[in-house]
Order: C-alpha cells, then sequence, then structure tokens
C-alpha cells in the first residue's frame, strides 16, 4: 500500500501552559486557504487547559502529544521528528499567521526551489498598535552578526535541512534557532526573501525575559561560527553600529524637540495676533 503523500508545509507548533495563545495559533492555521500542510502540536504536559484546546481541533492536527519536556527547542526537535512536510515552519503559541492568505502567496503562485523562504513579521508596536518589520533581501553574516536576525516566525525551512545540518541544539535555551538560521547560512544555503508579513510575532518569549541570556549565548554561537579575527572585527563593527544607532536616535529627538519648539511659538506668535485683533475691534466699537 502507496503511503500518502506528504504535503507541502509541516506547522510545528509548541506549547506549555499557554492555552489561550495556543488557541490563536491553531485556529489561524486553519483558516488557510491553501491546504497542502499539515499540523503538529507538541506540548509540554499542560496543565491549564491547554490539552483541551488541542483535542477540540484535533481533526485538523497530523500529530499531536503532550508529556514533559526539557524545553522549546526539544520540543522543537520532537516536532522536527514528526514533520512529513517538504517546508517546515514554526509557529508556537501566542504565534499567529498574518492572514489566511498566507500560504496561497507564499507557494501558491510558483514552486520555490530554496532552502529558506523568509517573509516578514508583525510585532506590537510600543506606541500601541501593530508594526511590520522588514528583513533584508540578502541574508548575510552582518544581519547576525550586527543585527539580531531573522525570527523562525518568519521562516519556512526546507526539512532537508535538519538531517544536513543537525537539529536545533538543546544546550542553548534561548538561540538555538539563530544558531540554526545562521548554520545555513554559513553552509551557503539558498535563500529568497518573501517582501509580505508572515506571522504575528508575540515578542514575550524567553529572549525579552532573560537579555542577559540572550547576549551570552549569541557570543557563544558566533564563536562557533566566526574565526576568531572575524570575532575581533564583529566586536569592532558591533560598537560602531550601537554608536550609529544611538546617534541616530539622538537626531529623532531634536528634531522633535525643535518641531516642538516652532509649533510652541506659532501657537504664541496666533495667540498674540489674536489679542491684537481684539484690541483693534474693541478700539473700533468703542469710535462708533
Amino acid at each position: 500500500m502507496n503511503a500518502p503523500a506528504a504535503p507541502k508545509v509541516s506547522f510545528v507548533t509548541v506549547n506549555r501552559n499557554q492555552a489561550a495563545g495556543l488557541a490563536k495559533t491553531l485556529d489561524s492555521v486553519r483558516a488557510q486557504t491553501f491546504r497542502d500542510f499539515e499540523h503538529v502540536v507538541i506540548d509540554g504536559a499542560s496543565t491549564d487547559g491547554s490539552v483541551d484546546e488541542i483535542r477540540a481541533r484535533a481533526d485538523g492536527l497530523a500529530h499531536w502529544v503532550s508529556e514533559p519536556d526539557e524545553g522549546v527547542y526539544e520540543a522543537m526537535n520532537k516536532g522536527i521528528r514528526a514533520a512529513r512536510g517538504e517546508y517546515v515552519h514554526f509557529l508556537n503559541s501566542g504565534d499567529w499567521l498574518a492572514d489566511r492568505c498566507v500560504l496561497e502567496r507564499v507557494f501558491g503562485p510558483a514552486e520555490p526551489a530554496v532552502d529558506l523562504l523568509y517573509g516578514n513579521i508583525l510585532r506590537p508596536a510600543p506606541e500601541g498598535g501593530v508594526r511590520e518589520v522588514r528583513f533584508p533581501d540578502e541574508l548575510t553574516m552582518a544581519c547576525f552578526a550586527i543585527r539580531q536576525g531573522i525570527c523562525h516566525q518568519a521562516i519556512f525551512y526546507k526539512r532537508e535541512l535538519f538531517a544536513v545540518l543537525g537539529a536545533y541544539d538543546e544546550t542553548l535555551r534561548i538561540m538555538a534557532d539563530w544558531d540554526f538560521t545562521l548554520r545555513a547560512v554559513v553552509a551557503g544555503r539558498s535563500f529568497r526573501h518573501l517582501p509580505f508579513p508572515v506571522a504575528f510575532y508575540d515578542a514575550g518569549g524567553l529572549s525579552a525575559q532573560d537579555p542577559e541570556r540572550l547576549a551570552r549565548e549569541k557570543k557563544i554561537v558566533l564563536r562557533r561560527h566566526l574565526p576568531a579575527a572575524v570575532l575581533r572585527d564583529y566586536e569592532r563593527l558591533k560598537f560602531l553600529e550601537e554608536e550609529c544607532r544611538r546617534l541616530r536616535k539622538n537626531a529623532r529627538e531634536w528634531e522633535t524637540i525643535r518641531n516642538r519648539n516652532i509649533a510652541f511659538q506659532l501657537v504664541q506668535i496666533a495667540k498674540w495676533s489674536a489679542e491684537k485683533w481684539r484690541r483693534r475691534f474693541r478700539a473700533w466699537r468703542g469710535n462708533e
């Protein structure tokens, strides 16, 4: 008996005790108009009702399990082993696809022939609402060494990459996905940037909660992939990039202050003019 054909995409969702976010994630996948996909859910023995949310949608899942694990990357590796799709996308609980036509836009028009397909992401804006984070068209070392790289919510990975390059490094607690994407870039794997949002990224994960560990793990990963001489250049370039970023921020703040001062002066001139015309009008009325 022939095995069923592998789907184009495997979504992998890992979760632990985020029932509300998990429900939103699962529903955003179920709503996709492009139907050649499967969904794998790895739950870390949740006790908050997450399993009820999974069971309620089990008819749309290719595989799910709820059992203890040692962290998010062990769970993601379990998802990779269960996945059958040509591409794998990691959409963890609390994140969701940007709209119901995302897969149609990624895989509908033409057959992609690259190892990494990546789009942009949506995330909460500091001033409220949502902003789009646009990633560069070219993936270079500078994208990772100086900036923050590309978050996994934006990326569709060829599943075979994990067999060739290895799975996520479970000794890393925050940066294993960053490490894997960097491995793919160093190995010269092909990529294509899609100029539209793929997913909404909640931005409240481990990296936001523990920035000191993030910085330590980033340094560990860069030491693995960069020769010592290049790493020293990276440290210098990073310092210059941070200084440029600080100067740009200061320039924007000074521009805001200057514009506010101009606006204040205009308001004062308007008040003075209005008072001047009121006095003239009262004087004219008094002469009638």
